[in-house]
């Protein structure tokens, strides 16, 4: 019959091209059955319900000239397979289904069809679309069983051994399609076409391989002799993309496209773009680290204007786009914005990273594992790491196998526990980490190569115990790394840091420097220089090198993060003490202090302007005291050195116009230095107050600081009363801290006071000849809650002792204090609690019940 003998014709001598993933050609009937590409609109309806070898012809002719179209050609077709008709009828109408379904793109229909009929009761020229079909839907032992009947049907052809290839390709025998490639290069193929399908077979086999540039010359040579095949071309283009051209591939596809509209689809050239814009991220972010001041984000945000076209015009196409590509455009515009979302952190824009992440996830879109860690990061950055550790964990999650042990997500997961409390956690994967990474590389040329990741986790170890105020472990950590590499930088960083930790100002300001002129440019030792040259008092080069960093790195949140501290020490502050009590005879039935200081930020980097206030209220056996005294005074602060002065007036007593001073200096890391004079002095007792009397106070004291755990402190204190009475006072202590965890400290105080005064027998305030006490306190600290830079803390210290005092013996003193301390980051310190005590006073023990609130704030 005529259309048999078409279709059959047709199926040894014409080929289709294959698409842009690299599939084999199509049989010669499809092209028969499929052409041409804009169908005239059909002369009638084929609405036949009862099958007839004449009208089946004359479908088939009809579809050829393209008077009907492939759906209609199909329906007809389905409704015959749905008739009872013959084996042979049959045979032939499904054949020329699965060939027309093939041919129109519509893969799962024809092997919906292929499923209907085994491929052994199919005709030769519907084997090659079916095996394709059942290529591009990945059904593989559908492709391999069409393959064996055809070879075995035509076992000398050159068709069905490509596609045998293809087949053995996608099975993963590489070796056994390379076997078929050879046999089919010999003798060398003289046909056109014949040639092209074997340089796509040796590109698919280079791919195999992992050889993208031999891949690459078979396509160019492949289109060469084929200019006008456009899939060729895309395969090229696709090819050059994954080789790490993807700028030049998507450049070449537009060109292509701009020369010849139709070369690639919109989902190709959005694919290609969105490829092309992640490799220009890269090197924009490389560039950025290259560069210093406005330029470091020029290439970042072109970058950043070129997304946001790209995914308006991927937005605009996918509406136009068939429902059957509805899961590639996702995945395009789902890459677009996580490539995105990496272009705003890296750009130094976390909110508006968040803001977009917050819609991504509102439309219900699943990220790759890269762009949850770039959202993750951008939570962390924006003190919002309760936030960001679930993110951060399903980035490891959704990174599998793909993710790199260790990836610098596993660093900021570790960190994001830390700052979140969650210590525990912070641990396991830090040993799980160092477990991963050797100290050299197992897999190398030659044995012994040192693993560069090796030393990254290598250095997170003393960082992690700093961080959780484990700061004479990490002195350790970082000695022996330093030791053992002096000039690697992040070593030299992390024990910098530790002497700042450890309260060592001279020490950490002598690394510092030298890092900064082994490593200039490096971001972690320029923001840590400045932070140590305002331990160190040197506030001028501190802000000069903060502005410097400001001017050199705009988009760093490291560094903006750094201003803001240095804004919050060196700016205006509100300090406030204030404290009541009740049950002390001896001093007074009630008493209630607020001392205040409102104090400007830092005038030409040395100077201060303060305001004092001290308000106060004592109830006694002999009357009660009102105190309120003002005082306007000028500080001066540069290096080691402190000095403040003020004029000051009060409401009573003899001294109500007075000064006061104070100067301090640090002498070295260990010893501190301190003198003091008040004109009017606090520390009058209130009867002493009732009386009229007041008091100059005097004072000094050394402090020798071995580190953060350790420190001894020797004070002399000297009140003239205004009655002729000289009272001097001495005090030695010994501080210790015995256990330092992430979220427990323990700590001890031992001192010894004693003190000495005239005699005066009119005297209406306590006041011994002589006295002294020894005491012991210790203080256990919890941390019960902590993000970020903010924490809560609860404390219980319980003090105990003996006091002895002239004329009265011996007898024992103690105290109970329990507080809570919230530390906002540099926004606010707070300080409040309660404290019950027992003192013996003239022989008579008295129980005293107070409260206590320290603030401490900068202001805008």
């Amino acid at each position: 019959m005529a259309g048999r003998k078409a279709a059959l014709a047709c199926s040894l001598s014409h080929r289709l091209a294959h698409t842009s993933q690299g599939f084999p050609p199509l049989a010669a009937c499809a092209l028969a059955l499929v052409t041409p590409a804009v169908l005239a609109q059909p002369s009638a309806a084929i609405a036949a319900t009862t099958y007839d070898v004449r009208q089946h012809d004359a479908l088939i002719v009809a579809r050829r000239e393209g008077r009907v179209t492939a759906a209609q050609a199909l329906q007809q077709l389905k409704a015959w397979l749905a008739a009872p008709i013959g084996d042979d009828a049959r045979q032939r109408v499904a054949s020329d289904a699965i060939a027309i379904a093939a041919g129109d793109g519509q893969f799962a229909e024809a092997v919906a069809l292929g499923r209907q009929l085994a491929p052994s009761k199919l005709n030769e020229y519907a084997l090659g679309p079916l095996a394709l079909a059942a290529r591009r839907t990945h059904e593989l032992a559908l492709q391999g069983e069409a393959v064996a009947v055809w070879r075995a049907r035509q076992p000398r052809a050159r068709e069905p051994r490509l596609h045998e290839a293809w087949w053995r390709i996608d099975s993963g025998d590489v070796a056994g399609a390379q076997a078929l490639y050879r046999a089919l290069s010999q003798p060398a193929p003289t046909q056109i076409e014949d040639r092209v399908a074997l340089l796509e077979l040796r590109a698919a086999l280079a791919r195999a391989a992992k050889d993208p540039l031999q891949a690459l010359a078979a396509y160019t040579e492949a289109g060469a002799l084929r200019p006008e095949r456009r899939d060729i071309r895309r395969e090229a283009d696709f090819l050059l993309a994954s080789a790490g051209a993807a700028s030049s591939a998507f450049e070449d596809a537009e060109a292509a496209e701009r020369a010849a509209p139709g070369s690639f689809s919109p989902l190709a050239l959005s694919t290609l773009q969105q490829e092309a814009l992640a490799q220009r991220l890269r090197w924009a972010i490389q560039a950025r680290d290259q560069r210093l001041g406005a330029e470091r984000l020029v290439a970042l945000d072109r970058v950043l204007a070129d997304q946001e076209a790209a995914m308006a015009r991927a937005d605009a196409a996918a509406l136009k786009a068939d429902a059957s590509d509805a899961d590639a455009w996702r995945t395009v515009r789902v890459r677009l914005l996580s490539d995105r979302l990496l272009a705003l952190v890296e750009s130094g824009r976390p909110a508006d990273a968040i803001a977009l992440y917050d819609t991504a996830r509102a439309t219900g879109m699943e990220l790759p594992f890269y762009g949850l860690g770039a959202a993750a990061r951008a939570l962390a950055q924006e003190r919002r790491s309760a936030e960001a550790v679930p993110v951060y964990e399903a980035a490891v999650a959704r990174g599998g196998a793909e993710l790199q042990t260790p990836d610098p997500l596993y660093f900021g997961l570790l960190y994001a526990y830390q700052d979140t409390g969650r210590f525990e956690d912070a641990e396991a994967l830090l040993q799980r980490l160092e477990h991963s990474t050797p100290a050299l590389l197992r897999l190398t040329p030659e044995a012994g190569r040192p693993n560069g990741e090796y030393t990254d986790v290598s250095g997170l170890r003393g960082l992690t115990q700093l961080y959780t105020d484990r700061p004479a472990l990490a002195q350790q950590s970082f000695s022996v790394l330093t030791r053992e590499a002096p000039l690697n930088p992040g070593y030299a960083y992390g024990a910098a840091l530790t002497e700042r930790l450890r309260e060592h100002p001279e020490a950490a300001l002598a690394r510092f420097e030298a890092l900064a002129a082994d490593s200039p440019y490096d971001i972690g030792a320029r923001t840590g220089h400045v932070e140590a040259l305002l331990d160190a008092g040197e506030f001028a080069e501190a802000r000069r090198r903060a502005e410097s960093l400001a001017a050199d790195l705009p988009d760093s949140v490291q560094v903006r993060d750094m201003e803001r501290k240095r804004r919050a020490q060196v700016g205006p502050r509100l300090d406030v003490d204030a404290e009541a009590s009740s049950g002390g005879a001896a001093i007074a039935s009630r008493e209630w202090r607020i001392d205040s200081r409102l104090s400007s930020g830092l005038i030409d980097d040395q100077w201060r302007v303060f305001y004092d206030q001290s308000l106060g209220r004592g109830v006694t056996d002999i009357g009660n005291a009102n105190w309120a005294r003002g005082g306007l005074g000028l500080g001066w602060q540069r290096g080691r050195w402190l000095a403040e002065g003020a004029l000051q007036h009060a409401n009573s007593g003899p001294y109500r116009n007075s000064v006061a001073g104070r100067l301090d200096y640090r002498a070295g890391d260990a010893w501190r230095l301190s003198a003091t004079y008040d004109g009017d002095s606090k520390e009058l007792p209130w009867k002493a107050r009732v009386a009229g009397i007041g008091a100059r106070e005097a004072g000094a004291s050394v402090g020798y600081v071995v580190n953060e755990s350790r420190r001894f402190d020797l004070k002399w204190q000297q009140l003239n009363f205004s009655d002729g009475n000289l009272r001097n006072g001495f005090d030695i202590g010994w501080s210790e801290r015995w256990v330092s965890t992430p979220g427990f400290q323990l700590e001890t105080k031992l001192g010894a006071d004693a003190s000495r005064g005239r005699a005066i027998d009119t005297a209406p305030y306590f006041n011994p000849s002589s006295d002294s006490s020894v005491q012991l306190s210790v203080r256990a600290q919890w941390l019960n809650w902590k993000s970020d830079d903010r924490q809560f803390f609860q404390a219980v210290e319980l003090a105990g002792g003996s006091y002895r005092q002239a004329g009265f013996g011996s007898g024992p003193m103690w105290t109970l204090r329990y507080e809570h301390r919230w530390n906002l980051g540099p926004k606010l310190a707070l300080r409040y609690g309660l404290s019950i005590s027992s003192h013996p006073y003239d022989g008579v023990r008295e129980r005293q019940r107070g409260v206590f609130l320290n603030l401490s704030t900068p202001l805008p």
